[in-house]
This record gives C-alpha cells, sequence and structure tokens, in this order.
C-alpha cells in the first residue's frame, strides 16, 4: 500500500499540472503578430498613436467575435444646444407644531404625490418639497392654510 501511494500522489500532481497547463493554453491561443505597415508611421509619427489605430482597424477587420476591447477612458461629447433649458426648482417648507399637524401634512403631499424630505432638529420637523411646478405648491399652501398649518413656498438654490 505504501509503495502505491508513493506513486500515486505524484502521478496525481503531474496530471493536475498538465491538466491547468491544457486549459491555460485552451483559453490563451496564439494570436497571429501584427504588423505595422509603413505608410501608417509615415502618416502618424507620434508613435504610439499610429500603432493604436493599426491594432483596432486589425480587430475590426477581423472574424473574432469572442474579443472584448479594454476600456479604460471614455469620452462624450454632448451638444447641448446654444439655449439653456435649466429647469426652475420651487421648495415648499412646512414646519408643523404637532404630531396632528405633521399627520395631516402628510397626508396631503401623499395625495399631490410629492415626494418630501422629514427632518428632525431639536423637537421640531421640517417637511420640505422640490417640484418644478409652483402653482401645485401653492394650491398646497392655501389647502394647508385651512388647517392652519403655515408653509412657504420659495425659489430653490442649492447651498455651496
Amino acid at each position: 500500500m505504501r509503495r502505491a501511494a508513493y506513486w500515486l500522489i505524484p502521478l496525481i500532481a503531474f496530471c493536475v499540472a498538465l491538466f491547468i497547463g491544457l486549459f491555460l493554453v485552451q483559453i490563451n491561443p496564439l494570436a497571429p503578430k501584427i504588423q505595422p505597415s509603413e505608410t501608417e508611421n509615415k502618416a502618424a509619427p507620434e508613435g504610439l498613436k499610429g500603432q493604436l489605430g493599426s491594432w483596432i482597424s486589425h480587430f475590426a477587420n477581423t472574424s473574432d467575435n469572442d474579443y472584448f476591447y479594454p476600456v479604460n477612458e471614455v469620452t462624450l461629447n454632448l451638444d447641448m444646444g446654444s439655449k439653456s433649458d435649466a429647469l426652475e426648482l420651487y421648495r415648499l417648507v412646512i414646519k408643523p407644531k404637532s404630531a396632528d399637524e405633521l399627520l395631516q401634512c402628510k397626508e396631503e403631499l401623499k395625495k399631490n404625490a410629492l415626494p418630501f424630505v422629514m427632518q428632525t432638529e431639536e423637537d421640531t420637523k421640517i417637511l420640505t418639497v422640490d417640484s418644478p411646478d409652483q402653482s401645485q405648491l401653492k394650491s398646497l399652501v392655501t389647502k394647508l392654510k385651512t388647517y392652519q398649518i403655515t408653509a412657504t413656498v420659495s425659489p430653490y438654490t442649492e447651498e455651496k
């Protein structure tokens, strides 16, 4: 038994190494070497830029569909047009004085499908709503005045 184990362990190790070697050769086939033409080198004297152009053009002409190009940097040029379509936002600030007023404010905001942010500063809660529709916010202010809840609408300016 000892003699079998003496030869079996190195045999298994050799088979595993052979399998790994064949697997690596199979997934990394030898690629053809790209020979840059002399006309491309004269056209692009910047050196590396000419080599990259021939490298990409070579893979564009081949029928290898399994190759993925490495991406290190992406540059986007957007044409925003000559006019600025800045969306003006308005902020509604509600400071309820009690839990009942807070509940009523939340219900009104849910009815109008307005997302809000609630902040807690010591004992007071502040509800803020940002929306581009000023008329909807003003109608909400008048609705909250019927419940004797004070709210203010102002143009939104981002704090820096």
